[in-house]
């Protein structure tokens, strides 16, 4: 830190401030199809951004040759490229603070684990698939991810801070096979360390919604009550968390923007950003910039609280920042993102909310078309008609489509099934009405 602090301070101009982002970080993917080792990703990449600032200006460079001379110089293109910026009020360095050593999650023991005893972990993953239901024939794509991440970021206003910390994900797309029927579906779970990854749950979600839709039935298009089973609940969320970045607000992008304060949703609807959730997909106790993190409910009861910061988009709209400026790697600028998202979940069981007709969707597909803009969406959904309780007939094929805010709005019940998909978590959700399509 000493030696890339002082490089960058020879070489810095009269009245510029800094910050420096430096990063190392290794990857190793195994990926397996027919219960055989297909692929294996080895990486590791070290890499440094630096922003400088002067008179509401900013400019970036980064570089991923750490010698003094490729410093300095990417040094000299960030101010350069600050020099020629126009200028923004929202240009400015975050915190000041001096954090030290952060504790994180790292998964020592995860690391050292043999790669042979991966690749027999994802190839059993495969097995255990079609252990589960006979109609399962295959499954066309098994991963596991591990990322081990060392990040060092300063500033010349005093801000330091440094830590090590591990992430694990792991994929699945499971094949079902019926009569002649094929139905594929896929499942996805992270964690911070190899052994809390909740593969088994994966792998019996996956399956259950393969099998669910093999041999579907013909549908007439209608308003009718759903339930969103907890993944395509927690795809939607995903899919429209950008309506509560600041970035979005300040683009104009948001239809949240003067709604702070005012009922928008159902009162069923609780929506928390939690940045320092135990065990959380993206918890750490403190953002890109340096500002410690906090549990925010974002929609309480129904009412919007209020926007995501970053220190450029506080800046923007004369709010605070709030512990969520995040950087996918060094050689990215920081923007406000999510952290820890989730819907609270509520006291009704799946089994409760499937008495009536209605249509549990299982499987959405699409999602990159929805609008968070707007909030329309129209999605191509897979799932099961239930009567009674009982199963009366699968859908595959049929058309979803509304706008979120409404979605949200006409939620009735929310369940106690909460799960988490990476850093996205959330419960089975009943919705009044929501027009289904043939």
């Amino acid at each position: 830190m000493e030696k890339l602090k002082r490089w960058v301070e020879e070489a810095i101009g009269p009245g510029y401030e800094y910050e420096v982002y430096a990063e190392r970080r290794r990857k190793t993917t195994v990926e397996t199809s027919e219960e055989r080792l297909e692929n294996l990703i080895r990486s590791e990449e070290v890499s440094v951004g630096v922003r400088v600032f002067k008179d509401r200006r900013m400019g970036f460079s980064y570089t991923t040759d750490l010698s003094e001379s490729s410093l300095k110089e990417c040094v000299r293109v960030a101010m350069q490229a600050c020099d020629i910026t126009p200028q923004d009020e929202g240009f400015a360095l975050g915190s000041c603070e001096n954090w030290g050593e952060l504790k994180t999650y790292y998964d020592g023991e995860g690391i050292a684990r043999p790669l042979e005893e991966k690749v027999e972990l994802v190839v059993g993953l495969e097995k255990m698939a079609k252990s589960l239901d006979r109609r399962v024939k295959g499954v066309r794509k098994t991963s596991l991810r591990e990322e081990e991440v060392e990040v060092l970021c300063f500033n010349s206003c005093g801000l330091f801070y440094t830590y090590a910390s591990t992430w694990y994900s792991s994929a699945m797309a499971v094949l079902a096979e019926e009569s002649g029927d094929q139905s594929i579906s896929y499942d996805f779970v992270g964690a911070r360390s190899l052994n809390l990854l909740p593969l088994q749950s994966m792998v019996e979600e996956a399956v259950f919604k393969a099998t669910a839709t093999l041999n579907p039935s013909h549908f007439e298009t209608r308003r009718m009550p759903v339930v969103f089973y907890r993944d395509a609940s927690a795809m939607m969320l995903e899919a429209f968390s950008p309506i509560f970045l600041g970035d979005s607000l300040v683009k104009g992008k948001s239809f949240l923007k003067d709604m702070e304060g005012k009922p928008i949703f159902s009162p069923k609807l609780t929506i928390v950003e939690d940045g320092t959730l135990e065990g959380g997909f993206l918890s750490l106790p403190v953002d890109a910039e340096g500002h410690p993190t906090s549990r925010k409910k974002i929609v309480e009861e129904g009412t919007f609280k209020g926007f995501l910061h970053s220190t450029y988009t506080a800046l923007k709209c004369g709010a605070k920042p709030t512990g969520n400026s995040l950087r996918e790697s060094s050689k990215s600028l920081p923007t406000s993102g999510i952290t820890n998202l989730y819907i609270l979940p509520g006291e009704a069981s799946l089994e409760d909310l499937l008495q009536e007709e209605v249509f549990l969707i299982t499987d959405l597909m699409g999602l990159h078309t929805a609008d968070p803009v707007s909030g329309d969406f129209s999605l191509g959904a897979s799932g099961i008609i239930y009567r009674k309780g009982k199963k009366e007939k699968s859908l595959r094929g049929v058309v979803i489509g509304g706008n979120i805010r409404e979605m949200w709005s006409s939620v009735a019940e929310v369940c106690k099934d909460l799960r988490f998909y990476g850093n996205i978590g959330s419960p089975s959700l009943y919705v009044e009405t929501l027009t289904v399509g043939g």
